[in-house]
């Protein structure tokens, strides 16, 4: 047992060390994506974040030294010898604690047998306890997911063929069944030896043929660079890494990246007018319901909304990858695999102690609103209704800013907005109906602040594309149409109206030519568009 604990201690030692190390690499990639988007493809970015996950599962590579000083929380402190004392005795002398425990002839011996609590241990058993849960519930999942391929009806001739056009366009050979499920609303590729391709049975009365085409050909781009192999090795790598939110976040990214890689293959395989129809594509994809159950490792035409906008923008700007792009992308890739691979000295200890730099509980809301107070030096308001409800927040040092302030209120379906002297904090459904800021030209908003806006339509009449992006606001968001002016109103966070905003550019510059509005605003004047509720 002991030797079990043991190992057990060094393998999540490392993990520490690991998810440590590649914490500075992960924001640093992040920042070389941005710095240098204009030089790296969609391929190329998505293939830096393999440098993170070799840094996370790799432990062995070129050694760095560390501070000899630095306290060791990798080794399972040593056992102390245990003490054995004569009842009634005491030390005479602290400096001298062996001559002075004497032990009297034929007298019993008590032996203390207790030792220091091992934090280290208990913290290596809550690892393998979350892990061993996470992995239960994805084994769960691939169960389920068996089941829906086992009962799918197999696609008819007419679709087998129109799968087989899209596998010639890309060059596949191998066989890959294409199937038909009720028990899904969106499509998917599952497997990761034998993957299959997997859509709503009613897809061909939501698509058209050509839009159908796409969703092929990008589920065919996933198993053809074969990311679904990678997805498995970038999740399982997450799971051992749990504790690390980063981690999560960089799964996530990479993940992102990874859409819209598979996205930039499949245009390179479209004419110009085929590739903004595959924009238009991705637009009636998320149209589709977001009830399916999905799988971390399954793949989709559509993973997440929220990165619609950075797949569209891709669409508009796809260029091919080229030899200054190739050079640039070579020298990266380096530079992050060389960091990824270095290791400590194992001769000395390897990292400080570690002490919670933040508190992460839950307290209420009225209590929240006192911290925030304090911070932000003005007075935060919280009504009788929301005083008492219990929310969950991450507290650290580090006084809050109003920004921090509305994102930690956010995750818990709230929000808040200043008004003469004091913050106000209400519930996210009720903001639309108060005094919340509307959007300004040149000032600058929180991504997490509530905001009424306008959208000024020139080619689009505002009914017509009204339906197009409901989807993309929230229950307690309110999206509406004032035809005499062919506008858009939308009130919601900040981030997300600048979401929809980008949208409605997107189907504005796919429209040839400006359309006459006039009729069609007399009619929606007839028969208003009811407000979502």
């Amino acid at each position: 047992m002991e030797t079990l604990t043991t190992g057990l201690n060094t393998f999540t030692g490392w993990l520490l060390l690991a998810s440590l190390k590649s914490s500075p690499l992960i924001i640093a990639l992040l920042l070389a994506q941005y710095g240098l988007k204009k030089y790296l493809p969609a391929s190329a970015r998505h293939s830096l974040w393999l440098s993170v996950f070799i840094c996370l599962s790799i432990p062995f590579g070129w050694e760095i030294s560390i501070n000899k000083n630095t306290t060791d929380l990798f080794i399972p402190p040593n056992l102390t010898s245990p003490a054995i004392q004569q009842p009634g005795s005491a030390p005479e002398n602290n400096s001298s604690e062996a001559q002075s425990t004497m032990i009297a002839e034929n007298s019993p011996l008590i032996v203390d047998t207790r030792q220091p609590i091992n934090v280290h241990a208990l913290l290596s058993y809550a690892w393998i306890v979350v892990f061993f849960c996470l992995s239960a519930i994805t084994l769960w999942q691939v169960q389920r997911f068996n089941r829906i391929k086992k009962n799918a009806i197999k696609a008819n001739d007419q679709q087998e063929k129109l799968l087989q056009t899209s596998k010639n366009k890309l060059e596949i050979n191998k066989a890959i069944p294409l199937l038909y499920s009720h028990q899904i609303q969106s499509p998917l590729t599952f497997g990761l030896f034998k993957p299959v391709i997997i859509l709503p049975v009613d897809i061909e009365q939501q698509l058209t043929q050509a839009q159908l085409n796409h969703v092929l050909l990008h589920e065919l781009g996933h198993i053809q660079r074969n990311d679904i192999l990678w997805n498995w090795l970038a999740y399982w790598t997450t799971l051992l890494h749990w504790f690390n939110p980063l981690v999560w976040y960089a799964s996530r990214r990479m993940k992102a990246d990874m859409e819209i890689a598979c996205d930039a293959k499949v245009l390179a395989h479209l004419s110009q007018q085929d590739r903004n129809d595959y924009g238009l594509t991705l637009i009636n994809v998320s149209q589709l319901s977001s009830k399916s159950p999905r799988l971390s490792h399954s793949l989709g035409i559509l993973e997440n909304h929220r990165e619609l906008k950075n797949r569209l923008i891709m669409i508009k700007e796809f260029t091919t990858m080229t030899l200054k792009k190739s050079l640039v992308f070579g020298l990266v890739f380096s530079a992050f695999a060389a960091v990824s691979l270095a290791q400590p000295n194992a001769k000395q200890n390897e990292t400080n102690n570690i002490a919670a730099s933040n508190s992460n509980s839950r307290m209420t809301l009225a209590e929240f609103a006192k911290r925030a107070e304090k911070d932000l030096k003005t007075p935060v308001l919280v009504g009788n209704a929301l005083s008492d409800v219990s929310i969950p927040v991450s507290i650290t040092e580090t006084p809050l800013d109003y920004g921090q302030l509305l994102s930690q209120l956010k995750i818990n379906e709230l929000t808040a907005y200043k008004s003469s002297g004091y913050i106000q904090i209400i519930a996210a459904r009720d903001a639309r109906w108060l005094a919340i800021p509307t959007v300004e030209k040149g000032k600058k908003y929180f991504d997490d602040e509530y905001v009424t806006d306008s959208i000024k339509l020139e080619k689009t009449c505002a009914g017509s594309i009204l339906a197009t992006l409901r989807p993309l606001v929230p229950q307690y968001g309110h999206l509406t149409t004032m035809e005499s002016a062919n506008m858009l109103i939308i009130s919601d966070f900040y981030s997300n109206t600048v979401r929809v905003k980008a949208m409605v550019k997107m189907l504005e510059d796919n429209t040839p030519e400006k359309v006459d509005c006039t009729e069609r605003n007399s009619a929606a004047r007839q028969t208003p568009t009811p407000e979502k509720k």
